[in-house]
């Protein structure tokens, strides 16, 4: 079985599902289904890295390499703080008082010393970190730039990102009373934070990307660790202090998902196409049988793919 070498870049802060895809991810490690090379945080937040290996340490991997975005006052206002500055605070991590290295720094360094074509990487947070490597130029790692480094080593990224229209009319008109606007007027959230960011990865970044949009993360999950007693897991409190019911939706967790089971049943691809954003962040998706871009569409019911999920987050 062929392992999948991973690099994920998270937000973890501004929402809570980035902690139960972390934990998924640490899951699927664990099952030998991949290779964690590196994690890295895209805000400026102090307290992500300390959370992210919080996190890595609850399901016994207290080495991964975590790195941090060099930007300053980005994502770091008290909003963004709700569960992970608690968690810092009081779990084992390795950042309670000094911050990891730079995300550019891990990511070149990490990239050049991979085999051509091996490694996928999945965001699950704003496109700043991706950007920046794009726009990065040679250093003591690769004399590439960013782009040719990425060409060269990149298999695939898998994005939380964008909005796409489903096949099924119910579950656009679902979502249109969900969000109260159609989806070609609505901008997602990791598009908003940073748009000439988006917009350079999806011009920019020349390898295949698969985009799992706002609509196809509408499905709850959470009840599994609400119902676990035990306070020494991260998630669970993170759960507990960002949400009222202990549900949420799994954007972050469905992208994982996607991007490690790659027999899953729960999902299909569109068409080939090309995605691109306007200058306000629409999401602007062209079919194109020479595109590289492709993004996800549910194969199953929404409640099969909450229980399967639920099922992988009971487990460690």
């Amino acid at each position: 079985m062929n392992i999948t070498k991973i690099l994920i870049d998270t937000d973890i802060g501004p929402d809570c599902d980035d902690t139960a895809a972390i934990a998924m991810l640490n899951i699927y490690s664990n099952q030998g289904k991949c290779e964690i090379l590196g994690i890295a945080h895209c805000t400026s937040n102090p307290y992500g890295a300390g959370t992210i290996d919080a996190i890595c340490r609850y399901y016994r991997n207290d080495s991964i390499v975590i790195s941090t975005c060099s930007r300053e006052n980005f994502l770091n206002d008290d909003k963004c703080k709700i569960y992970n500055k608690y968690i810092t605070e009081n779990f084992d991590n390795r950042y309670k008082t000094a911050q990891p290295e730079s995300s550019l720094k891990m990511y070149r360094r990490i990239l050049s010393e991979q085999p051509d074509k091996s490694v996928e990487i999945i965001a699950i947070g704003p496109l700043n970190n991706l950007s920046e490597l794009l726009n990065s130029g040679a250093d003591e790692y690769s004399e590439m730039t960013g782009v040719e480094l990425v060409h060269q080593k990149v298999k695939r990224l898998v994005a939380m990102a964008g909005v796409f229209n489903s096949p099924s009319a119910e579950t656009n008109e679902e979502f249109k009373k969900l969000i109260g606007e159609d989806i070609s007027e609505f901008v997602e959230y990791n598009v908003a934070c940073d748009i000439e960011a988006a917009r350079n990865v999806a011009i920019n970044w020349r390898t295949p990307k698969i985009y799992l949009g706002f609509e196809a993360g509408l499905i709850e999950t959470g009840l599994s660790l609400k119902k676990k007693e035990n306070a020494e897991n991260p998630v669970k409190l993170a759960y507990e202090l960002y949400t009222e019911h202990g549900l949420r939706y799994s954007w972050d967790l469905m992208t994982v998902e996607f991007a490690i089971e790659n027999e899953s049943k729960h999902y299909v691809l569109s068409e080939y196409g090309r995605v691109n954003f306007d200058e306000l962040g629409h999401t602007i998706w062209q079919t194109d049988n020479e595109g590289l871009d492709r993004y996800v569409i549910w194969a199953e019911c929404k409640d099969k793919i909450s229980e399967d999920i639920e099922q992988t987050l009971l487990l460690r």
